[in-house]
């Protein structure tokens, strides 16, 4: 019997989604009602939150700028998205019995999207939110009567120890249950000064393996998605379309603002990002696969590198040399300086690169401030910026192997039309168009720069690189004049002790 294709799996089904608010979830929500059109009902889980029901905040997530396109040309089909409110962190995900009763009679695919994706050391919240977190989803829905598959999102940057890492669910060096009974007897300090002791560089791996553990004991068909660095998007639902700093995103935005002039990076090195909508492309196609193999060859888990070192790499200094050109382009209207920035992977002219062209300007600029009565920002957003950056440092100045041949494979499965909807062909990125849009995205919908201010922009451009090159010239002419005035003292004292 012939397999059906992915929009004629997902035809009659009801989906649940985790962590739907999110970068990936909003993604995720779009594509679905996009492109799998006959599916029944989309349930997401909401968590109530700063005094909204969950109906507001689905209607807040409606009115997203992702669902602009949809909005215009299928209205209706938002009536499919249903809100539950609930929480990941409660028994039952602290669904109310009515609602457990309707997802467990009707849902057959769940997303599981929920994760802490920070860049920290904070490991009591990355255990709450990614081992304790799909402990208690896959919980709760081994208990849906059709559940077919379920569809977790990981993160490839698990088992950083390893130099090489391949689409399998590596053995934990200490058990899940034992380490969440640890942790939660003991107090924040005492947990911070000891946790690389206990789960040395792979946190996150551990929610992978209860979920292996569990949906084999449950008979569940399991796809593991792991993504790279999730950055904006390929080409869905438009090009560039972004709506967080996390990540290079914020690193990006801080560049074209001019406030970013040095960081610590190796470009060399690989940066593995991925856009999202490649992630999405995946995850959907994914549990299609899965979910028919799971009825026909049993449940193994099935994982999937989510990533563009293996066949389409980019260091992290052409990344940067497409990024400063498309600023040049196309710059925001509101710079501090001219965009522009040096990287090291040293310490020492990196600190003093980071007092020259940050904090001395900075300290200037807010005593200024205070002269003329304004509060003084400068410092503090400078502080800001640095503690964010600080916690990417690890992964700019490392390189790492990830094996990625899954998703190739069930490229080559897939139909062609399949293979055009559904597209993750990471083969197929374009790095200079890319990251281009990724600018063009940036200023849109990060800066609310529209397109209206480019010509005022590029005024503004033209203003600052003259000006650079004015004080430039100046700091020339002072070291010189400083250089023949020293050697001229030297020449006239020899002179002097000849007669």
């Amino acid at each position: 019997m012939k397999n059906p294709n992915i929009a004629e799996f997902y035809q009659d089904k009801s989906i649940l989604i985790t962590g739907a608010t999110g970068f990936m979830g909003k993604v995720l929500v779009e594509k679905l009602l996009r492109s799998c059109p006959g599916i029944d009902r989309v349930y997401l889980l909401l968590r109530p939150s700063k005094g909204k029901d969950v109906t507001s905040r689905l209607q807040e997530l409606i009115n997203n700028e992702v669902f602009q396109s949809l909005q215009q040309s299928q209205p209706g089909v938002f009536e499919k998205l249903i809100p539950v409110s609930g929480d990941i962190s409660l028994n039952a995900l602290g669904l109310s019995p009515s609602d457990q009763e309707i997802l467990s009679s009707s849902v057959s695919i769940v997303f599981h999207t929920a994760a802490r994706i920070t860049f920290d050391d904070n490991l009591r919240q990355a255990i709450d939110a990614n081992i304790k977190g799909p402990q208690k989803v896959i919980t709760f829905c081994s208990q849906l009567k059709k559940l077919q598959v379920f569809v977790h999102v990981s993160t490839v940057f698990n088992n950083l120890d390893k130099g090489e890492i391949d689409e399998v669910i590596y053995p934990a060096s200490m058990d899940p249950q034992k380490l969440m009974d640890f942790v939660d007897c003991m107090d924040n300090e005492l947990l911070a000064s000891i946790t690389k002791q206990l789960v040395g560089k792979c946190p996150n791996a551990l929610g992978e393996q209860v979920l292996q553990k569990y949906c084999n004991e449950n008979q569940i068909p399991l796809a593991i998605v792991r993504p790279s660095i999730v950055t904006c998007s390929l080409q869905e639902p438009f090009p560039g379309w972004i709506d967080n700093l996390n990540g290079p995103s914020g690193f990006v935005v801080g560049v074209g603002k001019g406030l970013i002039r040095t960081a610590i990076t190796n470009c060399q090195l690989v940066g593995d990002m991925i856009p999202v909508d490649i992630s999405i492309n995946l995850m959907i196609a994914a549990a299609w696969k899965s979910a028919i193999e799971g009825t026909q060859h049993g449940n193994e888990a099935k994982v999937y590198n989510c990533v563009t070192g293996s066949h389409n790499p980019v260091t992290w200094g052409t990344f940067n040399q497409f990024g400063i050109a498309a600023w040049k382009r196309f710059p925001t209207k509101d710079m501090a300086w001219y965009p522009g920035i040096n990287y090291h992977t040293h310490a020492i002219p990196f600190k003093i690169e980071l007092a020259l062209y940050h904090y001395l300007p900075a300290y200037f600029f807010d005593f200024v401030a205070r002269i003329i009565g304004k509060k003084p920002i400068m410092v503090s957003l400078y502080n800001k910026i640095h503690r964010a950056s600080a916690c990417l440092h690890f992964y700019v100045l490392r390189e790492w192997k990830f094996v990625s041949n899954n998703p190739i494979k069930l490229i080559e499965e897939m139909s062609v039309e399949d293979r055009r909807v559904f597209n993750f062909d990471v083969r197929e990125i374009n790095w200079e168009s890319y990251v281009t849009n990724y600018i063009l995205g940036a200023r849109r919908f990060l800066l609310k720069d529209n397109i209206q201010t480019l010509q005022i922009a590029r005024r503004n451009l033209s203003r600052l690189y003259w000006l650079r090159t004015l004080l430039r010239s100046i700091v020339v002419l002072v070291l010189a004049f400083i250089f023949i005035n020293f050697f001229s003292k030297i020449a006239a004292s020899k002179n002097d002790t000849i007669r």
